[in-house]
């Protein structure tokens, strides 16, 4: 059995996710992001995966309704099974969708969030068009993208040095953090023809896995695109003969991440995203 389907141990990447990380990293950020959009209301959270966003908004009384989008039906499926074993009242809606066709009217949501979805859209200015299509006017829109790995987020820095210099500089930057750029995510929300307030700078010190099971989390999603665009694994899960490479990345990281490793072996580090924060017209 290789390292990858071990620690996989039937597992599907939404029980991966929040696992690895919903608690010690989305969870903490979806507090100021919903924060700065100031929800309440009719609120729609874009790309939701497994709910998170979502459970919070759960929490406040001055949220009338959650509709919750993701295009991935597993995700969609672990959120509907939290949100039930977490009782949190069935207050959200989950349905499969994709952020590029809202299966909504128009003029309907006060409020619509996305938390670390933007940078994965193939058409972003379209995204941002269809959000601002459901919201009402002068409805709120935030959404929070990673800033570059190594513009902030210095254990994915380090990651991604790694894996340039082990498997190929081609499969960096990562997908998370390859949407870095403050007045790209601007353009992009007023070609979509929101009312930019603000794109945000915020850090946080925030809490990884254990460098073991970080970089066996990460290395099952790398891919390479192939001539079709669709995103070829580079590493076989079933492939023990890439077990040895592996070592050699959680070795390295190992050393270059020593001074942010807990005593429990959990990484405590900073991790910094921009919020883009508009309304509608």
């Amino acid at each position: 059995m290789s390292l990858i389907s071990d620690f996989i141990a039937g597992r599907t990447p939404p029980d991966l996710y929040e696992s690895y990380l919903s608690e010690g990293l989305f969870m903490p950020w979806s507090d100021p992001l919903i924060e700065a959009v100031a929800a309440s209301g009719a609120c729609l959270d874009i790309a939701c995966g497994t709910g998170v966003v979502s459970r919070k908004l759960s929490d406040l009384p001055e949220v009338a309704t959650i509709s919750s989008v993701d295009v991935a039906p597993p995700m969609i499926a672990k959120a509907e099974t939290l949100q039930r074993e977490k009782d949190y009242a069935l207050r959200a809606k989950f349905q499969v969708a994709s952020a590029l066709e809202l299966p909504f009217d128009e003029d309907i949501f006060d409020v619509a969030l996305c938390q670390q979805g933007l940078q994965f859209f193939p058409d972003k200015v379209l995204a941002l068009r269809e959000a601002a299509r459901v919201l009402k006017p002068g409805g709120r829109l935030g959404a929070a993208v990673w800033t570059l790995a190594h513009d902030g987020n210095p254990v994915f820095g380090a990651f991604e040095d790694i894996l340039a210099r082990n498997i190929g500089s081609d499969i960096v930057p990562i997908a998370p953090f390859s949407y870095g750029d403050p007045e790209e995510i601007r353009s992009v929300a007023e070609q979509a023809g929101l009312d930019v307030q603000a794109v945000e700078r915020r850090e946080m010190i925030t809490t990884l896995p254990a460098v073991r099971d970080f970089v066996l989390f990460d290395v099952i999603f790398l891919g390479r695109p192939d001539a079709d665009g669709a995103l070829q694994a580079v590493i076989d899960p079933e492939d023990d003969a890439a077990d040895e490479l592996i070592e050699t990345i959680i070795a390295e990281l190992t050393d270059a991440v020593r001074q942010y490793v807990q005593d429990d072996g959990t990484l405590r580090s900073p991790t910094t995203t921009h919020f883009l924060l508009a309304k509608n017209t």
